[in-house]
C-alpha cells in the first residue's frame, strides 16, 4: 500500500488550472475597483467558500486520491465523484455573487440559452443522466482505461453538479435560487435519483466494473468488496450531504414565514 502512495503522479496542469482559477477570482473580487464587490464582510464570506471549493477539487483530482481511483480501487473514484459533484460545486456557486454571475448572464446571446440551462428541470435532468451514463460498467471502464476520456468524465462532472445545485445555491438576481419549498422537493427528488446508480452498484450479486480485478487486493479488499464500499461511500456520503441541505433550508422557509 505504501509504495502505491510513493510511486503515485502529480497532475501538475490541474494544479496550474486551479490556481488560475483562484487568482482570477480573487482580482475579481478585490480589483477592479470594486466593480464585483459587495461589502467587505460579504466578500471575504464568499472568497472563503470559493477557496474552500478549489481546495476540495485539488484533494480530490490530485495525489493520492485520483491516482488510487485510477488504477487501484473503485471505492476511492467513489468519494472522488462525491468530492466533485456534492462538495466542491455548491461552495464555488457559493463563492460567486450576484455582480459576477449576473455581469454574464446579461450578455445578450448567453441569457437566451441560459433561460433553458439553468431551469431547475434541466439542471436535475442533466445531472443525473450524465452521473448515471458515466457509472455504466462499459462506459467507466472505458474512461479509467483512457487519461483523455477520463478528464472528460471529470469535467462533465463538475458541470453537470454546477448546474445540479444552481437552483439551490446561486446568488443571481436574473436566475435566482428556487424558493425554499421547491428546494425541499428538489433535493428530494436528488435523493431518489441516487438509489438506483446507488442500488445497483451495491447489491450487485458480482463484480461488475472489471477495471478493478486485480488491484484491490494491495488494499486487502476483494473487488466486490470494493465495489460494495464504494457503493455505501457514494450512498451514505450524498445522503449526508442532501439531508443536512434540506434540514438547513427547511429551517430557513420556517423562520422566513415567521
Amino acid at each position: 500500500m505504501l509504495s502505491v502512495l510513493l510511486n503515485s503522479y502529480i497532475h501538475t496542469e490541474i494544479i496550474v488550472s486551479l490556481l488560475c482559477a483562484e487568482i482570477i477570482y480573487l482580482i475579481m473580487i478585490f480589483g477592479f475597483k470594486g466593480k464585483f464587490s459587495i461589502d467587505h464582510n460579504t466578500d471575504y464570506k464568499n472568497s472563503m467558500f470559493f477557496l474552500i471549493g478549489i481546495f476540495i477539487l485539488f484533494l480530490a483530482l490530485v495525489w493520492p486520491v485520483h491516482y488510487i481511483s485510477e488504477y487501484y480501487l473503485f471505492s476511492a473514484h467513489m468519494l472522488q465523484h462525491v468530492m466533485i459533484s456534492y462538495i466542491a460545486p455548491p461552495l464555488l456557486i457559493s463563492g460567486l455573487n450576484y455582480k459576477i454571475l449576473d455581469s454574464f448572464l446579461r450578455l445578450k446571446y448567453f441569457n437566451n440559452v441560459a433561460k433553458f440551462l439553468f431551469h431547475p428541470v434541466f439542471c436535475f435532468v442533466f445531472f443525473n443522466i450524465t452521473f448515471g451514463l458515466w457509472h455504466l460498467p462499459n462506459i467507466y471502464d472505458l474512461s479509467v482505461s483512457f487519461e483523455k476520456l477520463h478528464a472528460l468524465e471529470h469535467v462533465m462532472f463538475i458541470f453537470g453538479a454546477i448546474f445540479m445545485w444552481w437552483p439551490l445555491v446561486n446568488q443571481s438576481k436574473l436566475f435566482p435560487s428556487i424558493h425554499y419549498g421547491l428546494k425541499l422537493v428538489y433535493l428530494f427528488l436528488l435523493s431518489i435519483a441516487q438509489i438506483i446508480v446507488f442500488g445497483i452498484i451495491t447489491y450487485a450479486p458480482h463484480n461488475i466494473y472489471t477495471h478493478y480485478e486485480h488491484t484491490t487486493y494491495i488494499f486487502n479488499l476483494t473487488p466486490l468488496e470494493d465495489q460494495q464500499l464504494g457503493g455505501i461511500i457514494m450512498k451514505v456520503g450524498t445522503a449526508l450531504i442532501l439531508m443536512g441541505m434540506f434540514i438547513y433550508y427547511y429551517f430557513k422557509w420556517y423562520l422566513s414565514e415567521k
